[in-house]
């Protein structure tokens, strides 16, 4: 590897344009030396933006660049393993996106492939990056709320009208409905708070507006732990509400707390206080990016572990499995 880490960016979609371009390219010990996506006008618009010298509609131009060490995967969903794989054979280094993969054995070929290349594996489920999640997760591991036996997770998507835009009929096309777009999302939040805590079984439901759309627009599910401690999903990108709702609320026996925006409550002395911090960084999410990049920089160079790691890629691909199982049975599934 030389100096600075040559990245490619692959997927030049919301993600790439408003995190990982921008990011990598004002990190010290990173060049972006390239960008991929079919859509010529975004290469043309990005690499002029951010002058990225090679662009290319054909992801084998990439694999096939030498001085390119690693690869940012920020395609469909459905590209994630396949992409993911073919990289490390070639040779580079794995910043993929959210989720990992569609299914759970994907999630297990892409670990393969990093084993058998000696390349290294990167997941970019930013969110549990957050500082107001991290703030969260402090508590929890210090044991300021007490036993935490339940959480209640969702990411709710409003509209004025429903209809199957291009950008949603893109979502179809990525392997998988909201549930694997978003729920995943929420679900790397929760397991985070709920470190070291195994889940057991879930039920799961969905529901869908458009028969053809053939994946689910809405879904729910309840997942029991084995200290019985509870977490419920909800997910939807068909609600007509105005507005959005992402968060994270988590019950315990001295306190709760709600995410987004984050409140803390604890029980001192047979009364509840108010103890939530000040965030100094009001714009969570490009902290959080910013934090990734750092991350997977020192990975790369300094042998660090990640912060999310492929366990947690595939534990999240197990459970998501599970959902999908139990929607279809309309029953209580095993998470093995």
């Amino acid at each position: 590897m030389s100096e600075k880490i040559n990245i490619a960016v692959v997927g030049g979609g919301v993600h790439a344009q408003i995190a990982h371009i921008p990011v990598f390219t004002k990190h010290p010990q990173c060049n972006v030396v390239a960008l991929c996506d079919p859509d010529v006008r975004k290469l043309d618009h990005l690499s002029q933006k951010y002058n990225i010298p090679v662009r290319c509609q054909d992801y084998q131009e990439i694999l096939d660049t030498p001085e390119i060490d690693a690869v940012i995967i920020a395609t469909p969903n459905y590209l994630h393993a396949p992409m993911a794989i073919a990289a490390m054979k070639y040779g580079k280094h794995v910043l993929c996106e959210s989720p990992m993969a569609v299914t759970h054995q994907e999630t297990l070929e892409m670990v393969d492939a990093a084993r058998a290349s000696g390349k290294k594996l990167a997941l970019a489920m930013n969110n549990r990056l957050r500082p107001d999640v991290q703030t969260l997760h402090a508590f929890i591991r210090g044991a300021e709320l007490g036993q935490i036996y339940y959480i209640k997770s969702g990411w709710l998507i409003g509209s004025r009208e429903w209809k199957l835009s291009p950008w949603r009929l893109e979502q179809l096309k990525s392997g998988g409905g909201v549930f694997l777009g978003y729920g995943t999302t929420v679900l790397d939040i929760a397991l985070f708070l709920l470190k070291n805590k195994r889940p057991s079984q879930i039920f799961a439901s969905t529901h869908r507006k458009e028969p053809e759309a053939q994946v689910e627009d809405t879904g729910l599910c309840i997942i029991n732990f084995t200290d019985d401690t509870v977490l419920t999903v909800e997910v939807s990108w068909s609600l007509l509400f105005e507005e959005d709702f992402l968060y994270c609320n988590a019950f315990g026996r001295k306190g709760a707390a709600l995410l987004n925006p984050l409140r803390i409550q604890k029980e001192l002395h047979n009364d509840l206080f108010n103890v939530t911090p000040t965030i100094v960084n009001k714009n969570v999410y490009k902290a959080s990016y910013e934090q990734q990049a750092i991350h997977f920089v020192e990975y790369l160079t300094k042998d660090r572990t990640p912060p999310i790691t492929s366990d947690d890629g595939v534990m999240i691909a197990r459970i998501a499995d599970a959902f999908y199982e139990s929607a279809e049975k309309k029953q209580l599934v095993k998470i093995e």
